[in-house]
């Protein structure tokens, strides 16, 4: 597989958060990025001005693995005022009469879609005589919608902490979504079922996302279920025969679903509302294949074997780690309370103090009203008492109060903002701590936090703290003219209504 992140990943070279956050990425670049995923000769013909089909094939989401594969309708001004659907057509067949792909794939723009040109039609068509193409439809007219995080956020505030409870958030609008959902809509044919068999969506395993689905993938075997599909990461023919799988793991539930009603393959979702953090999450994620495929003796067997084997390797490294203090940062309420169980739970550090990072744009992002505050505070405030009993928590303090705060401390763990370098205690960025949803990752997690501890030493005289940052994104520099840019943004993206 590719998984075409990985590099991005590695480097922190243009993370895909910075870039929902700071720019206008667009659904072409997800949709690009799900087709350069696919191992067999895929093109993407994308439907407006010949621009963009160059501009994307060396984007910010894969600078680091263009794909050249990408053509262009190359509308005039004429075809984008009066439409273009009939010059898209005759593109189309002249790119399948040359390269004779696999699969083309016709991706809309913010052109086609204020035009509402019928992309699917045109697919449609050219399948009907024996070409293999698909079309992708634009669900919403821009990345991302704009309530999915206010709507995720109530959710999660109502969610009591340590519930179990699966929370399903649906992302709409994101043009890797809507990739996957025209493979489905348009290339994934009924087969016969493989009995315990899966597929799993390949993309957002983090840093280590090839080990970490190897891994996977290999005590799936260990518990007789093979891996059907990587989606989209398999050749063209094998994403065909991907409803012969008997299960759906998934991070993008939106063409689950379409799968599952077509084709009947129920799925599992992997969201981040802590039911699988750490290691008893790890735990709890393969318990959950188990009880979906209907074997979950075997399943608790080898999950016992394997917690036997993790425990006794990681003993040395958790005895060392239990003898550090440290502060934990959160940015924002929501994942405080699984933050403070992982480090204090999993990682056996003594958490000493939870300073809370929340500004009000967060605020505003999400509509958080006091009462979704005080729902966040008491479950933080919960975990505290169950796994941190006696630290103290700060929301928003003040830089001598962040001192007082470290004094005492060995590192601070859970950020990466190096600001926090130049209060006398080291900084353990949360990259360290990248835990895949494998008992190997869990070890590699455990020995690289104790490797960074035992280096770590205050840095209170970094360059970087010499600039003046803005006190509200640590990315920014804090003059009038960032500042503007970034709230002329917000007005002209953020703050537009999702279209229903």
């Amino acid at each position: 597989m590719y998984q075409i992140f990985f590099d991005e990943l590695n480097t922190k070279m243009y993370p895909s958060t910075l870039l929902h956050r700071f720019g206008v990425n667009g659904k072409i670049s997800g949709s690009i990025g799900a087709s350069g995923e696919i191992a067999s000769n895929v093109y993407v013909m994308i439907h407006g001005g010949v621009g963009c089909a160059y501009h994307y094939r060396n984007s910010a989401r894969r600078r680091h693995q263009p794909f050249f594969n990408i053509l262009s309708s190359d509308l005039t001004q004429s075809e984008i005022v009066y439409g273009g659907l009939d010059k898209l057509e005759k593109e189309a067949r002249k790119a399948w009469e040359r390269y004779r792909p696999d699969l083309l794939i016709l991706v809309p723009t913010p052109v086609s879609d204020v035009l509402n040109e019928d992309l699917i039609d045109i697919a449609q068509r050219m399948r009907d005589e024996g070409m293999r193409v698909v079309a992708v439809k634009s669900e919403l007219f821009s990345h991302r919608d704009k309530n999915y995080a206010k709507i995720r956020a109530k959710e999660l505030a109502a969610m009591p902490f340590g519930s179990g409870d699966d929370l399903e958030i649906e992302l709409r609008g994101c043009g890797f979504s809507e990739l996957l959902y025209a493979l489905v809509d348009q290339l994934m044919e009924p087969c016969e079922a493989v009995p315990y068999s899966v597929n799993i969506e390949t993309v957002g395993w983090g840093s280590e996302g090839k080990a970490v689905l190897r891994e996977i993938e290999a005590f799936l075997g260990e518990c007789g279920v093979k891996v059907n599909t990587w989606l989209p990461s398999a050749s063209v023919e094998r994403l065909t025969k991907a409803p012969a799988a008997s299960l759906n793991i998934v991070k993008r539930i939106h063409w689950a679903r379409l799968m599952r009603d077509r084709f009947g393959t129920p799925y599992l979702h992997i969201n981040d509302s802590g039911r699988y953090e750490g290691l008893s999450g790890i735990c709890e994620f393969y318990r959950d294949i188990g009880k979906k495929l209907g074997r979950e003796d075997i399943f608790e067997e080898a999950i016992g074997r394997r917690l036997s084997q993790t425990s006794r390797r990681c003993e040395s490294i958790l005895a060392k780690l239990s003898g550090y203090t440290a502060t934990l940062i959160c940015r924002g309420f929501q994942t405080a309370p699984y933050r403070i169980m992982h480090y204090a739970e999993d990682c056996r550090l003594n958490i000493k103090s939870i300073v809370i990072i929340v500004n009000d744009d967060m605020r505003r992002d999400v509509d958080m009203t006091e009462q979704m505050e005080q729902q966040f505070m008491d479950k933080i405030y919960s975990a505290c008492e169950k796994y941190a009993p006696g630290a103290s928590v700060s929301v928003n303090p003040s830089s001598s109060e962040m001192d007082a705060i470290f004094s005492g401390c060995d590192a601070v763990v859970g950020s990466n903002d190096f600001r926090y370098e130049g209060h006398g205690a080291g900084l353990i960025p949360d990259s360290t701590d990248m835990t895949g949803l494998s008992f190997e990752s869990y070890e590699r997690n455990l020995a690289r936090l104790a490797e960074r501890l035992e280096r770590s030493s205050p840095k209170d005289e970094l360059i970087i703290n010499r600039f003046d940052y803005s006190p509200d994104e640590f990315t920014m520099l804090g003059n009038v003219s960032h500042t503007a840019s970034k709230e002329m943004w917000k007005l002209m993206w953020l703050e537009k209504e999702a279209e229903i």
